[in-house]
């Protein structure tokens, strides 16, 4: 769905509000579900860039006044350079894609992101396509377990909130001086 459950959204933009990134990657902004969050209750803003790969949500949820820019593009298609921002945000988009499609770009974001906010559902809920966008059907499924080893290879897992159908996580990139 171009929209989320609220579990760890509270979370996530308390994490925002630590991180205070300059520049800010929303992956599969929806509806905006982050920006919207970010704008209404954070004094910090942010230069935010959305992903979305369905161009007809940019008209339908007016992404181009919720965000400072839209690229509208598969974000396996992107340069991994373009996760070079202080924060990227995966909000419910992995589990919209292959397993080792996801894993990939993860790794392609910790090459470069200061931080990454992940949400994945933590229990199997099928989904197919939502007002016609076949990027909204659920292919693969993640357990905070698997998310955890996942984010746990490279970096720091700084926090983490899993509730009955969410997790969200907080991933920081190693401070340079680290091995």
């Amino acid at each position: 769905m171009p929209y989320s459950a609220a579990e760890g959204k509270s979370a996530a933009l308390a994490w925002y509000e630590e991180i205070r990134p300059r520049t800010v990657v929303d992956i599969g902004a929806g509806s905006g579900t982050y920006a919207h969050a970010v704008r209404a209750r954070s004094p910090w803003k942010g230069r935010w860039t959305a992903i979305e790969a369905w161009e007809p949500y940019v008209a339908r949820f007016g992404l181009d006044g919720l965000y400072n820019a839209v690229v509208v593009d598969d974000v396996g298609r992107l340069p991994a350079s373009f996760y070079r921002v202080d924060l990227v945000i995966a909000g419910d988009v992995l589990e919209h894609m292959p397993r080792a499609d996801a894993v990939r770009l993860l790794d392609r974001i910790r090459m470069y992101a200061g931080h990454l906010i992940v949400s994945v559902p933590v229990l199997h809920l099928d989904q197919g396509a939502v007002y016609g966008n076949p990027y909204e059907t659920h292919v693969d499924h993640w357990t905070a377990e698997q998310m955890r080893s996942e984010l746990g290879r490279s970096g720091t897992i700084r926090a983490e909130c899993v509730g009955d159908v969410l997790g969200c996580f907080w991933w920081s990139a190693p401070a340079p001086d680290s091995p």
